[in-house]
């Protein structure tokens, strides 16, 4: 059995990815990126294991896909950072703008926006310590995109974490 925390960051990671893809497609229905994102997930995960759905039991059969990739917990954690920080958007980027000095929001890259928004999200709205999303947003950026995101993330997070104590 999974430790906690080694499932929490499987959320974050998967929440990552859905707030991308709502970056990239801003006309999508949240629910709609969710529904796709865990069928994606599903179909993913039987490929790799060399399966196909006609080779489940007929409980799997009557889960949705979701329900066969994580537990209620699990998935109420991600969908609900997915929510929240999608609900947030606007208050969230806002509070982010002023941390880029010299650049707009959207010459970021996909992924450090992405994960600024995660990140300020889970300080501002969640209460997430500050160490934890920091360290979770770090590794997130540093395994989507590179030791500069993780680099970059950081610095503007323990930024705000500090300001925000003051």
């Amino acid at each position: 059995m999974e430790p906690p925390a080694t499932k929490r960051r499987r959320g974050r990671e998967w929440a990552l990815q859905m707030i991308v893809q709502a970056d990239l497609n801003p006309f999508a229905d949240v629910n709609l990126i969710l529904s796709h994102f865990w069928e994606q997930q599903w179909s993913c995960r039987q490929e790799a294991e060399g399966k196909e759905d006609n080779d489940m039991d007929d409980l799997a059969r009557t889960l949705e896909p979701g329900e066969r990739l994580a537990s209620s917990d699990l998935r109420a954690f991600t969908e609900n950072l997915v929510r929240g920080t999608l609900g947030a958007l606007k208050e969230i980027d806002a509070s982010i703008a002023p941390y880029c000095e010299h650049w707009s929001l959207d010459r970021l890259g996909v992924i450090e926006r992405c994960v600024l928004r995660l990140g300020f999200y889970e300080i501002d709205r969640l209460g997430t310590p500050a160490p934890v999303a920091i360290n979770e947003a770090v590794e997130l950026a540093k395994h989507f995109s590179n030791a500069e995101a993780g680099a970059f993330v950081n610095g503007i997070l323990d930024r705000h974490a500090r300001e925000r104590k003051a």
